[in-house]
């Protein structure tokens, strides 16, 4: 199976660095237009290995292929921050609302949520409790009130938000 940690960490880097030559450049950009210019456009046409694979996950209403699949759960796991990835780990969170998922691959996302709660601020973030709601278990929801009882800042109000999110759907479904 295809090393996605290795290729997902090496083109976040990437991609990075030619996001990070646009900048520089643009800081000469009166003095030379002509290396602004190039470096957009090596920015703007890299086609990255990795596209192919975001490709499938936003025309398919479903992650229903194993090997995107695990490219979307190292995705997650990583949390690689390049130009527009915020809005590419949205779709894969909402995708994975409506995924099956066997125990290993739940295991997997309990472990990212708990890490969302724990290090990522994001504009994600909101869509990290959405996909709680959907795959909660006591486990996780014991996990969630230790760093909401034990944390301090950021973190406790993101373990707060996402305590919310999934008592309201179970007071929700209690109702139904």
């Amino acid at each position: 199976m295809t090393n996605f940690y290795q290729i997902i960490s090496h083109e976040t880097e990437v991609m990075n660095s030619l996001h990070q030559d646009v900048h520089m450049t643009f800081l000469n950009r009166a003095n030379d237009y002509e290396s602004w210019s190039k470096a957009c456009e090596k920015f703007h046409s890299y086609v990255s290995p990795i596209d192919s694979f975001i490709d499938q996950i936003y025309e398919s209403p479903i992650l229903d292929n194993q090997e995107t699949l695990e490219f979307v759960l190292v995705f997650l796991e990583i949390d690689p921050i390049f130009f527009r990835s915020g809005y590419i780990k949205e779709d894969m969170i909402q995708k994975l609302k409506k995924t099956k998922l066997n125990a290993d691959q739940l295991t997997r996302i309990h472990s990212i949520l708990i890490d969302a709660v724990e290090n990522r601020g994001q504009r994600e973030f909101k869509r990290y409790c959405r996909l709680a709601k959907a795959v909660s278990s006591g486990a996780i929801i014991e996990t969630l009130n230790c760093v909401f009882q034990q944390g301090k800042g950021a973190r406790k109000s993101r373990a707060k938000l996402m305590l919310r999110y999934i008592c309201l759907s179970q007071v929700v479904k209690h109702h139904d």
